[in-house]
């Protein structure tokens, strides 16, 4: 299956330039050459912001095929050990996650799980919380998460504490934001802040670095609504740059925070607004009459929201810097990410700066990338140009994305092109020159931290073989961590954590009631995921039969030896 998956990768990455554009959502973009051998050119200091789109549709328009080593690459760990990798694990816990997996690719589940968890009411809620609950999540309260801490350990697995909570949608008539009550937005920052104090202890306490990352939902602790005007505001910006309307919600200001000790910083994010190359369009700026819809500036309720959610996300990086973790900004949907992209480059270019890493390795902000998504790889390219252009780091944790059924709704509602690539092997392809973009830019200029957040089996062994035998880094070094969610995948993360590599779990916590939506949501949206775990249960299955065929004859061969003694 793997090389299988290799020989379909090099045949698509040497043919994808000849393909239509109509048929190949890959040819409106330009991806990056990655040579086959480490790039170590350091990046021209001289460069100026105005060189970055420049430099990468240089790079792009050299090769749109990404070359990878003669060689065939195949994966260096055999996957299918599954006596070794669970060996750890109890028959009792064989059995449970056999059962837990097996159930959740059943049709009725999966076609009515979902609305059963969210509108179940007490019964079900109740229901869940000994059995999908405890499976998935790390527990209702932060001290519950302990226990899975310390058992994760034992297996060499890393803990990264997710509040899988969501602030909720109030939309206003005017599709404006109104004053409404923060309560719920700074709770959920203030369990988030703890979460990373909590991590941090708990390093502390085992003289470890066991919890390597905080994790912050934006959509928790931001209004939604707020988001998307200023996705909309910043798309429209970059896209019609030009514009006098653009020009004008520019030198407003009003969608910058830095404080006034960082001033200087403003003509930076200016840079960036301006200079950022296309996304995926997200919003129609045309009315139905042919005229453009403007979107209005941030209103003075709008900034004073902006404000806050960026003086919460800024208390998080302060934790993090104090506590030795590093902070992972969720990705969310497209109408959403402008503004989240935003958010991470204003904390990037106050913390992922030298003087703030000073004995550090890892930057201390990531973003998050879903490669599914047709401006990924570029907007990645983007970031980590403009960063290195000063000097600065960048955090990047890669995914496939979770938004697909919620996107195409939206898409399909108002007649806006789908944001995906056309099909999964593009996918693929588009998430393994990420990985291998970052392998690229740490090996030549040492300032990416990467977090390898994939349940494909052929993808993480593609990684982990690029990362060591291509690249020379060390399996245990800590600015590359591969990761996995909490009752998933576990076969993966052993047999990773077997072979040397960092692995962490991502471990949902919070209150059932506030976390099944949530869950419910990411069974809607990875469902194939879901479906794909039948590999892994399949090896779960084989290793139970595996022990009881021992377990019997060990039984058999004692009742002969009893029986010859008489």
């Amino acid at each position: 299956m793997i090389s299988n998956f290799f020989n379909q990768y090099n045949h698509y990455s040497n043919n994808v330039h000849q393909q239509s554009k109509e048929t190949t959502i890959n040819n409106n973009l330009n991806h990056e050459e990655v040579t086959t051998e480490p790039n170590n050119k350091q990046q021209s200091s001289s460069s100026t912001p105005e060189q970055v789109v420049t430099t990468i549709n240089n790079n792009n328009n050299e090769n749109n095929t990404l070359n990878i080593p003669k060689k065939p690459l195949k994966s260096s760990i055999d996957f299918s050990q599954a006596d070794l990798y669970f060996k750890p694990y109890s028959n009792w816990q064989l059995l449970k996650s056999y059962t837990m997996l097996t159930s959740c690719r059943f049709p009725v589940i999966r076609k009515y799980g979902p609305e059963i968890f969210e509108k179940g009411g007490a019964v079900v809620r109740e229901l869940a919380k000994y059995t999908y609950f405890p499976y998935f999540c790390g527990g209702e309260e932060l001290k519950d998460t302990e226990k899975v801490i310390k058992k994760l350990k034992k297996y060499n697995l890393k803990t990264i504490l997710d509040y899988s909570v969501e602030g909720p949608v109030v939309l206003s008539e005017s599709n404006e934001v109104t004053q409404l009550d923060e309560t719920t937005e700074d709770a959920i920052a203030k369990v988030t802040l703890d979460s990373i104090y909590f991590m941090g202890e708990q390093n502390r306490i085992d003289n470890s670095f066991n919890c390597p990352f905080g994790v912050v939902k934006v959509t928790g602790i931001a209004n939604c609504s707020l988001l998307e005007r200023l996705s909309k505001i910043l798309c429209f910006i970059q896209m019609h740059p030009e514009t006098d309307h653009a020009k004008k919600l520019l030198q407003d200001n009003n969608i910058y925070h830095f404080g006034k000790e960082n001033e200087n910083l403003l003509d930076l994010m200016k840079e960036y607004t301006i200079k950022n190359y296309p996304r995926t369009n997200a919003f129609s700026f045309v009315k139905n009459g042919g005229e453009m819809d403007l979107p209005k500036p941030l209103t003075e309720i709008e900034i004073g929201k902006l404000e806050r959610v960026m003086k919460r996300l800024e208390k998080l990086c302060i934790a993090c810097k104090e506590t030795g973790l590093s902070l992972l900004v969720d990705a969310e949907q497209t109408y959403y990410q402008p503004a989240i992209d935003h958010l991470y480059m204003m904390l990037s270019l106050k913390y992922n700066t030298k003087e703030m890493l000073v004995s550090r390795t890892m930057p201390i902000v990531y973003n998050t990338y879903q490669m599914y998504l047709k401006d990924a790889l570029y907007r990645l390219q983007y970031d980590y140009h403009f960063l290195s252009n000063y000097s600065l780091s960048h955090g990047v944790k890669l995914v496939r994305g979770a938004y697909m059924k919620s996107e195409t709704a939206r898409c399909t509602e108002n007649n806006l092109p789908y944001p995906f690539q056309q099909t999964l092997l593009e996918t693929h392809v588009n998430y393994v020159k990420g990985v291998e973009f970052c392998f690229d830019k740490l090996y030549s200029n040492q300032n990416v931290g990467m977090i390898i957040c994939s349940h494909n089996q052929d993808t993480l062994g593609m990684a982990s073989r690029l990362m060591v035998e291509k690249y020379g880094f060390d399996k245990q070094d800590p600015r590359v961590i591969f990761a996995q969610l909490y009752g998933m995948g576990d076969n993966l993360s052993l047999a990773l954590s077997f072979h040397g590599y960092n692995v962490g779990k991502y471990v949902p916590f919070g209150k059932v009631i506030d976390v099944m939506p949530y869950l419910s949501r990411r069974l809607i949206e990875n469902g194939d995921m879901i479906s794909g775990s039948s590999s892994e249960t399949k090896k779960m299955m084989s290793e139970l039969q595996r022990r009881i065929s021992i377990k019997t004859k060990q039984l058999y061969n004692s009742a002969k030896e009893m029986t010859m003694k008489k």
